[in-house]
């Protein structure tokens, strides 16, 4: 009995400590961060996803900021972010993040710092909370109408780089250890 309220208590603290590994979208925002095991030091994993940013550059992808080895502070944007249909043409935004990738020995956190859209039909730009997509919901909580393509886009943006880093990095470790 001992052993079975140990190994209860045991997972209730591994689930309180348990830390996102995907990016998800709700009324409160997104997903702040995402914790990233990757074997190596912080040292090459910094440098790889250094040259991850330069090997994205033409996406207009770069370093903002950055304290060596230990973080880095990357823009980027993303054609045809979100589309949606209006009055039988689809219209769409350029979308441009920002991320915050920190390193340490065997793992990264990567976090989802900012986020504004461009109609491609426009010249206003809108600068999007992370922290409150409230506006996306009615008051019944449900999406409202012609939003539900929102949170994919969301998603889809932030764990697409998050694994599109991933697989680079990989690679490039590959060819560092053939």
């Amino acid at each position: 009995m001992k052993l079975k309220t140990f190994l209860l208590m045991l997972f209730m603290t591994a689930s309180t400590f348990a830390q996102e590994t995907e990016f998800k979208f709700s009324k409160e925002g997104l997903t702040d961060f995402i914790v990233v095991t990757y074997e190596g030091s912080a040292k090459d994993t910094y440098n790889r996803a250094l040259a991850w940013v330069k090997e994205n550059s033409k996406k207009g992808y770069k370093v903002v900021s950055s304290t060596e080895n230990e973080k880095m502070t990357i823009e980027g944007g993303k054609e045809n972010f979100l589309c949606s249909k209006a009055g039988g043409t689809n219209v769409c935004t350029y979308g441009t993040f920002t991320i915050e990738i920190s390193f340490k020995d065997g793992k990264y956190k990567f976090e989802a710092i900012g986020l504004s859209e461009k109609p491609n039909n426009s010249t206003t730009t809108t600068v999007r909370n992370l922290n409150d997509f409230s506006e996306y919901y009615d008051k019944d909580g449900s999406l409202k109408k012609y939003k539900d393509d929102v949170p994919a886009a969301y998603e889809s943006l932030f764990n697409g780089l998050s694994k599109d880093l991933m697989t680079f990095m990989d690679k490039k470790k590959k060819a560092e250890n053939w």
